[in-house]
């Protein structure tokens, strides 16, 4: 695992709740001297049972924050999850689209679109205009993500209709 991989990691699932290092800390039982750490990188290789705490805390399975490596070298998520795609990065993310089975992409489209309306509820209710900032930008994310989902979608050589016959919305 590459350790910036898991301070990147761990720092867009922490601001994606728009929790603190201190919050993080708390929930996980762990101390906001070693959150602050592993994000800075004053720790470079913290220990597996912290980090399934820090999983177990934000919510997502302990493999969102490490990579895994195939024997070809590309990264490949355990499996298509709204976790993981908030939590990676371009080619990343691309990579782990390429070769997924249609029904993944197709639940991983209906995760992306129930965090949209989730995240547009949460704009609604922001008190600051640094928090609608922070929610307009995670908005523009998931579009993205979903876009780019939706066409693996249409293109996919298991999709039922050719792609010419397919509508916008398909």
């Amino acid at each position: 695992m590459k350790r910036r991989e898991v301070r990147s990691k761990l720092i867009i699932l922490r601001e994606e709740r728009m929790w603190t290092q201190g919050r993080l800390a708390e929930e996980a039982g762990v101390s906001p001297t070693t959150v602050s750490g592993i994000e800075s990188g004053r720790i470079s290789r913290p220990h597996f049972g912290t980090l399934e705490k820090l999983a177990r805390a934000l919510g997502v399975d302990s493999r969102v924050l490490l990579s895994q490596r195939s024997t070809d070298g590309r990264r490949h998520p355990a499996n298509l999850s709204l976790e993981w795609a908030v939590s990676s990065q371009g080619e990343e993310f691309e990579e782990g689209l390429e070769g997924a089975a249609l029904g993944d992409l197709r639940a991983l489209s209906r995760e992306l679109n129930k965090e949209h309306g989730r995240l547009r509820g949460l704009y609604g209710e922001a008190r600051s205009s640094e928090q609608r900032r922070i929610i307009k930008g995670r908005i523009r994310s998931i579009a993205a993500q979903h876009g780019s989902v939706e066409a693996s979608i249409v293109h996919h050589p298991d999709s039922e209709a050719p792609q010419e016959e397919r509508s916008p919305g398909e």
